[in-house]
């Protein structure tokens, strides 16, 4: 099970992964692999978990070597290296992709995060990848089959109109293998029309998430007091995972 999460910046996209992560290893589904594609880097935080170091920082170690092993490709040497780039725990391990130094540091990070990502997600029954706002993760083939991708958005009607275009965006791209896509709507206050919130957005509302503005010290902490929203968070992966 792949699930991306994705939406733009400001609407709580990584602490929506953490929390699904969370209530994924509370319900024994694991072990959890957690891929922080956005160069914040926050997830990490957010789970707890303390990242030694990123894909980005092992291609820039690697750029300049010279003197490697006989019959040892840059590309192979990469590829061994990043075993370290994955930080375990009980549980969930996480693999995060780092902020590039520039351009090319940034594609080639793409690129190994692509070939490894579709070698390892086969070890684990589970896989919640944080996207950045910009969808460059996605739109650079990173990440091509993804059994359910999550549009996070706030409940304005400037956030469901961003979460339309990111969809239309992503409808775009045909070698995007995504079984469902889903709109959840995070930070609400007040009761919303969610077949409006639909048509607006042309997706399936999986669920909606209460405001709190303890919520990000709290997941730090093993998950959330809230149990409004752990009953949130619980019913989407109800439905994600049948």
């Amino acid at each position: 099970m792949v699930i991306a999460v994705a939406g733009k910046g400001g609407t709580g996209k990584s602490t929506i992964a953490a929390l699904l992560i969370r209530a994924l290893l509370a319900q024994n589904k694991k072990p959890v692999l957690a891929v922080d594609a956005d160069p914040n880097s926050t997830l990490g935080e957010y789970l707890g978990i303390t990242c030694s170091c990123t894909v980005a920082d092992l291609i820039e170690q690697t750029k300049g070597l010279r003197n490697l092993p006989d019959g040892v490709s840059k590309p192979a040497h990469l590829e061994y290296q990043l075993q370290s780039a994955i930080t375990e725990s009980a549980g969930v391990d996480l693999l995060v992709m780092g902020r590039p130094e520039g351009p090319d540091c940034y594609c080639m990070a793409n690129n190994i995060l692509r070939g490894y990502v579709q070698k390892i997600v086969g070890n684990y029954p589970y896989v919640v990848i944080d996207n950045e706002a910009g969808m460059e993760h996605l739109s650079r083939k990173t990440t091509q089959n993804i059994d359910a991708l999550l549009l996070v958005s706030d409940p304005t009607e400037i956030g469901l109109k961003t979460a339309r275009r990111i969809r239309e965006l992503i409808d775009k791209m045909p070698f995007l293998n995504i079984r469902n896509k889903y709109l959840l709507i995070n930070r609400v206050n007040n009761p919303i029309n969610t077949a409006q919130a639909e048509e607006t957005t042309g997706l399936k509302v999986i669920g909606t998430i209460p405001y709190s503005e303890e919520i990000e010290n709290q997941i730090n902490h093993k998950g959330t007091k809230d149990t409004k929203i752990s009953q949130s968070i619980n019913l989407i992966i109800s439905v994600l995972c049948g």
